[in-house]
């Protein structure tokens, strides 16, 4: 069964970080994939707290390649300065200036989604700190981005990367602290599958709150191209749908192996997800 369009699925520049912004622009096209989600490393978009590129120059080259960038993800996690639960106050203000430009740069650009996290604490500090600084700085810049049409979609994150948000749980308690419309639920499945937790359990949760997904395949995680991992797609795709998800599905591929050929991970993917997506099985050029 086709459950979803082409359209439906967002390519993103994580695995091209040795290539050109528009190498990976050129390569959607190539792949007829319309949508992107834009992971603003420096080498193609740059955005810290002090300002960010001109968004509508970037808006003018995606379009150029037809494609529209449908979600930013600024760099967050450890060992990255911009900590959503920093405990420095010179970092808080820097973090809140940051994700702030985020948010303007999303509103120049078009764009109505960012990818956040819980953000990250110290070893030695209790949990519980973190969490109240982190559930603290996600209210402002929720409300933030509420007033400028954008929506923060909020992303679990491994054991090993936070000991915040990691499971369903997690993220539930977190958007009830937090306690802004303007936060939403990103359900990344590279998390999910750790926490041996299900999608369907997830929109059982969640439901219409679930905006946005990073698609990934994994054993049970790793953010692999589809095919390469032990995932059953048509399983997740089928949750999805009956749930009426309406959404993209963002092919999150963050493996060192696909960074010399990333076209080839982004071509096993839509090969392996070509029973279930109408408009796939095109074969790709690099």
């Amino acid at each position: 069964m086709k459950y979803f369009s082409l359209d439906h699925i967002a390519g993103m520049n994580c695995h091209y970080r040795y290539y050109t912004l528009e190498d990976f622009f050129a390569s959607l096209q190539r792949r007829d994939i319309t949508h992107a989600e834009l992971w603003t490393c420096a080498a193609h978009y740059l955005l810290d707290e002090q300002g960010w590129q001109d968004a509508k120059a970037l808006r003018r080259t995606a379009r150029r390649y037809g494609i529209e960038v449908i979600c930013l993800t600024p760099e967050q996690n450890n060992p990255k300065p911009h900590n959503l639960a920093a405990r420095d106050p010179e970092l808080i203000r820097r973090t809140y200036r940051y994700f702030s430009n985020a948010i303007l740069a999303a509103e120049e650009l078009e764009c109505k989604l960012i990818s956040v996290s819980s953000g990250w604490c110290f070893y030695s500090e209790p949990t519980a700190d973190g969490w109240r600084r982190a559930a603290l700085m996600l209210h402002e810049l929720a409300e933030k981005a509420r007033r400028h049409g954008v929506t923060l979609a909020m992303e679990p994150l491994l054991p090993s990367e936070s000991r915040l948000v990691n499971t369903l749980a997690g993220e539930r308690q977190m958007l009830q602290d937090v306690r802004s419309a303007g936060l939403k639920v990103n359900i990344d499945l590279g998390p999910v599958g750790a926490a041996g937790e299900t999608t369907g359990q997830w929109f059982d949760a969640f439901g219409q709150d679930i905006v946005h997904c990073h698609f990934v395949d994994g054993r049970p995680t790793g953010h692999l191209a589809w095919g390469d991992g032990a995932r059953d797609p048509e399983a997740d795709l089928a949750t999805f749908y009956q749930h009426g998800y309406q959404g993209y599905f963002t092919l999150e591929l963050t493996s060192p192996d696909y960074f010399t050929e990333p076209w080839l991970a982004d071509q096993k993917c839509l090969d392996t997800l070509s029973p279930w997506f109408t408009g796939t099985g095109k074969e790709g050029k690099a």
